[in-house]
């Protein structure tokens, strides 16, 4: 039987959240067979505020609203400026390819596809106030054109009313005349910093575009980069407990994968599936645990999860106590994570809970469709590689000088 998911572009939010769904369902690190997302989206959210695992580079932040304010020239029909916008859009995609940039939305798909950047980029848009908060992206062409309708003295009045009032004005032709790309310009890095400063201000994702020292090479978490330690107080006790529950949660899922070797050892001899995989990366996990065991050991968890649910009240407490079972086990040091009675039943649990009857633990043919981990299990990383994507494009827009500041 084929699955399928469809949605309506009637709620940009609802819409970006299932594109962020489907996509993790692709990436390896992100694949949540123990139900956790909310609490990893609350640790994402606190560090890097408006970012998504569907960013692609800075630049978009401004070249999603000049693909807006182009297309609104000499038109007052909503209809017509949205047709005109998405057009734009599609021939961005098309002038990127032609002046060989790389990694950009579209890259592989061409202008016929289905996510647009601004489908990507609009939650952002709206974080930073780069548009204004209220504004859904289904309702930006009746916005800005209502806004030009209520000042009949101001030609571009849609931008002071819909588009922050200092965004940096399209340049002439775009997009067909684009040439930098996904490269901002110092201007356009001074311009974005402020933003992200101004409406992010004591966030992990503020202080990295603020600093002046370059980001660590060959980091695959935030916490590796010393930036990150050099926040203020309260950032810096997010950046330990995303580390930490980073850390903890990747033990249970690694024990997830043990246990379905056991299962399919003993129940599918036929698989010549063995624990011999599962065991080498929970050694792998032990010997990490001692590295770690004055953090573990110091983390106040009953804190940590106190912040995860002011944050979200909205929460399960399942989700809750599943992670309060899944740190106490990491914090037992005498008992090795895969010989825990209780994290072992827990994780059971958790999955048959979180998959009913697709769990493996019970559903015979998923069971034999699993097969072992075969290069590691990959940890939470909370947005890691696009964020770095945009600091790094905002860092270097900067280094090049205000002498740049259009090039």
């Amino acid at each position: 039987m084929t699955s399928h998911i469809s949605w309506l572009d009637a709620n940009t939010d609802e819409n970006n959240r299932m594109r962020e769904l489907v996509k993790l369902f692709s990436t390896p690190e992100t694949i949540d067979d123990l139900g956790i997302g909310q609490i990893r989206d609350v640790i994402s959210n606190s560090l890097f505020p408006g970012t998504s695992v569907l960013h692609a580079g800075a630049r978009y932040l401004l070249l999603v609203p000049w693909a807006y304010l182009t297309a609104a020239a000499g038109t007052s029909q909503p209809d017509v400026l949205k047709s005109r916008a998405e057009k734009s859009e599609r021939a961005l995609i098309d002038r990127l390819g032609e002046i060989s940039t790389t990694g950009f939305i579209g890259s592989s798909a061409g202008n016929k596809v289905r996510q647009l950047p601004s489908a990507a980029y609009w939650s952002a848009l709206r974080r930073y106030e780069i548009v204004h908060p209220d504004i859904d992206r289904a309702g930006i062409a009746e916005a800005m054109c209502a806004a030009r309708a209520n000042s009949s003295s101001n030609e571009n009045a849609e931008t002071a009313a819909v588009w922050a009032p200092s965004l940096p004005q399209p340049p002439e032709g775009f997009p067909y005349t684009e040439e930098n790309g996904l490269a901002l310009t110092h201007a356009e890095a001074s311009w974005l910093q402020e933003r992200l400063l101004a409406s992010c201000r004591g966030t992990l994702l503020a202080h990295f575009v603020v600093s002046r020292d370059p980001l660590a090479q060959n980091t695959t978490g935030p916490w590796q980069d010393p930036i990150s330690h050099t926040a203020d107080a309260r950032t810096v006790q997010w950046v330990r407990d995303a580390e930490l529950f980073s850390f903890v949660h990747n033990g249970a899922n690694i024990l997830y994968q043990h246990l379905l070797a056991e299962l399919s050892a003993k129940n599918l001899p036929d698989s010549g599936i063995t624990t011999e995989t599962t065991n080498e990366l929970l050694q792998e996990w032990e010997t990490e645990r001692d590295a770690k065991k004055h953090l573990l050991a110091s983390w106040n968890v009953d804190a940590f999860l106190d912040r995860i649910r002011e944050a979200n009240p909205a929460i399960r407490g399942s989700t809750v106590d599943f992670a309060r079972t899944m740190a106490a086990a990491a914090q037992t040091f005498s008992i090795p994570l895969a010989d825990n009675p209780e994290l072992r039943r827990a994780v059971e649990d958790r999955e048959r809970l979180m998959k009913k009857a697709n769990s493996r633990f019970r559903n015979h043919q998923r069971l034999r469709a699993w097969a072992p981990p075969e290069r590691g299990v990959a940890a939470l990383t909370y947005r890691w590689a696009q964020v770095r994507r945009t600091v790094r494009d905002i860092h270097d827009g900067l280094a090049l000088g205000p002498e740049h500041a259009h090039a």
